[in-house]
């Protein structure tokens, strides 16, 4: 690693630091929420208006821009024989009640000039502004890259990642690929998502409100009775693989419908029994490997249609489990209870070599910056890695992140809470390893795997 290279970035990062800021409060007051929309496809105006923004700063700066139909944007920074492609995201988790909120969630309020917060602003708009503004970095001092550099943009990633299958149905994806919504140091690899859907027969017709997305338990469900009257059950809003042990809002629903129909308490509480357990004991699905660990299971939504009522599961799959052996087990042991089962969502597992040279740079890169003994990792959550060939996830997750009590109340300023905030100088950190690792990433001679 070259020290001198790391100061000269340090200096044009503390020179640019305000421009950086005010290009991030730009993208963040787009409030882009994916959603189908037949009139403004594919994902509605405001995910058109967040790649219009980015192509914006393009073309300030002078970059070449390409658009995927709204789909998937890219900036063009370098030219070079071999292509290495940077993906971030510009769509948000939608925010169900802005009055939850101490700040508002679009308008991108910084605090203390350093806690920036609004809706996307660390989940993943700020990779796509720091990304670019690592590569004007570059640029202005002088680096030269032999390869072709682009940061990819989809508008779809909270929503099942169909940006990143349509794009590579489409066109080529390119040599290689890195994904900056994980952790540091390299994730080698991606544990599995699988949204799992348990029916039982209902009669009585209910509409149900969440107050969250699906990946986190709600804080609150609010069910509306045929008659009008509400129900209101009460949880803790927590990340599916930190949802060990925390009260959940649907399983106190349940219980709230067994106490205003009676006749219906024992599927409730049958229905209830088989969704209850973290590692999915109770619907008979228990996995683990040596690779990833157990097994994550967590009820997040409900639904009343056409005379059943549906819990529906986020599980998080170890590497090697096998969907269609996880469906068939859950199938046979809600058969006894006369409950359905069917999968609603599928994001596939995925890996990458550890010993790959890639990845040892990178990882080496990291840790000398920050001074840590880091090694790869395997993720509970997922990204666009899941989906491209040749990829892998590389920071900005970092140690030192902190959400002042002053500032935010408990549970609140991470990514997909209330209050989501960047810390801007874990952003420009972030940054600064970034800028190191693409130059140190440009010396390495094989970068496809073989």
């Amino acid at each position: 690693m070259e020290l001198d290279l790391l100061n000269k970035v340090d200096g044009w990062l503390k020179e640019h630091r305000q421009e950086i800021i005010d290009d991030l409060i730009g993208l963040v007051r787009i409030p882009s929420v994916s959603l189908p929309e037949k009139a403004v496809p594919p994902y509605g105006q405001a995910c058109r208006d967040a790649l219009a923004y980015m192509f914006g700063l393009a073309e300030r700066h002078g970059y070449a821009f390409r658009n995927f139909d709204h789909y998937v944007g890219a900036v063009d920074f370098t030219k070079g024989v071999e292509s290495v492609g940077i993906w971030a995201h510009l769509d948000v988790v939608p925010v169900p009640d802005p009055s939850e909120w101490d700040y508002p969630p679009f308008e991108g309020t910084l605090v203390e000039d350093r806690f920036l917060i609004g809706r996307g602003v660390q989940d993943n708009k700020m990779a796509a502004i720091g990304v670019f503004h690592v590569m004007n970095c570059l640029r202005d001092l002088g680096v030269p890259l032999r390869r072709a550099y682009s940061l990819y943009m989809g508008t779809s990633e909270e929503t099942g990642m169909e940006d990143v299958q349509y794009f590579t149905s489409r066109y080529p994806a390119p040599d290689l690929s890195i994904v900056p919504d994980t952790g540091f140091p390299v994730c080698c690899a991606q544990r599995g998502c699988m949204g799992m859907s348990v029916a039982i027969p209902f009669a009585h017709e209910v509409k149900f409100h969440h107050s969250n997305n699906p990946s986190v338990t709600p804080s609150e469900i609010t069910a509306v009775l045929h008659d009008g009257r509400t129900l209101k059950s009460k949880g803790d809003s927590a990340h599916i693989y930190k949802a060990e042990n925390v009260s959940n809002a649907v399983l106190n629903m349940l219980k709230l419908l067994a106490e205003e129909y009676p006749s219906e308490g024992s599927s409730l509480a049958a229905l209830s029994a088989l969704v209850t357990s973290w590692h999915g004991e109770s619907l008979g699905i228990a996995y683990a490997d040596d690779i990833s660990g157990a097994l994550q299971m967590a009820a997040t939504e409900m639904e009343w249609l056409d005379g059943k009522l549906t819990i529906r599961l986020y599980i998080i799959l170890p590497v090697s489990a096998v969907a269609e052996d996880i469906l068939f087990r859950a199938r046979q042991r809600a058969a006894v209870g006369g409950a359905e089962v069917y999968i609603h969502r599928l994001r596939p597992s995925c890996s990458f070599p550890t010993d790959h040279p890639v990845v040892e740079v990178l990882t080496r890169t990291y840790n000398e910056i920050m001074h840590v003994e880091s090694r790869p990792f395997v993720m509970s959550g997922g990204n666009y890695a899941a989906y491209l060939p040749n990829a892998f996830g590389y920071g900005p997750g970092m140690p030192g992140k902190v959400f002042p009590p002053h500032i935010f109340r408990p549970g609140r300023g991470d990514y997909h809470q209330c209050d989501e905030c960047e810390d801007i100088e874990h952003l420009l950190n972030f940054m600064r390893v970034y800028a190191l690792s693409i130059v140190e990433l440009d010396a390495v001679d094989q970068i496809k795997r073989e």
